[in-house]
């Protein structure tokens, strides 16, 4: 029997799923969570098999809170349960340690098929968005490590930064605001999934970004 734990702050899509699983006897409901504190503080003493993971949690992000989860349970394998079809959400959920990714609105048979999939240490996508990775990806490293699509400008950004411009020589050259580059950054910090600009010129470099 597989054991499976959820965290969602929509008690609908809790109940729901229950009452999914419960009409197979392959499946067993072991806990539930409505926050990622709350599954910080639970998630080792159930030691589930499956964690079914929602991106937008009202203490936190999804994408942040699969790294500490796995910290504490390595073995977990997690597959995000979101609203959001986003394909740079996936390649963030890969990257941070996710076995799958699906959305609310697919079927029982999908989900069943992920999680049989990933405990058979595969990764599981929807068609759709599988295929949206292949094509826009800039690029898979040997470890089929995705990494999201960046923009021209951000590139242009990021070349800069790597260079050891400020943001303030950034915005001169490229004829747009202050406010504007840190606009930019942000979105490479979250895309590339580092924590500061030092982050963004190690990950730009080891991936050839730049």
């Amino acid at each position: 029997m597989i054991s499976i734990a959820i965290t969602d702050d929509h008690a609908m899509i809790i109940e729901g799923l229950k009452a999914m699983f419960q009409q197979d006897q392959h499946y067993n409901i072991t806990a539930s969570y409505t926050s990622i504190e709350e599954t910080l503080q639970h998630i080792y003493l159930d030691n589930p098999d499956i964690l079914l993971l929602d991106i937008n949690l009202k203490d936190g992000n999804g994408t942040v809170a699969c790294k500490e989860i796995l910290k504490l349970v390595p073995k977990l394998k997690i597959i995000a349960l979101t609203s959001f079809e986003d394909i740079n959400l996936v390649r963030l959920m890969l990257r941070n340690g996710a076995k799958g990714y699906l959305l609310k609105n697919t079927s029982s048979e999908e989900i069943i098929k992920a999680i049989n999939m990933v405990m058979d240490d595969e990764i599981f996508l929807p068609k759709e968005l599988k295929n949206q990775i292949l094509s826009e990806t800039i690029g898979i490293d040997k470890k089929q490590d995705f990494l999201p699509k960046i923009t021209r400008r951000e590139k242009e950004v990021l070349e800069l930064i790597v260079q050891e411009f400020t943001t303030d020589e950034i915005a001169e050259k490229l004829f747009v605001t202050h406010k504007a580059i840190e606009a930019h950054r942000s979105n490479l910090i979250q895309k590339l999934n580092v924590r500061n600009t030092a982050g963004l010129v190690k990950i730009a470099i080891e991936k050839g970004l730049v």
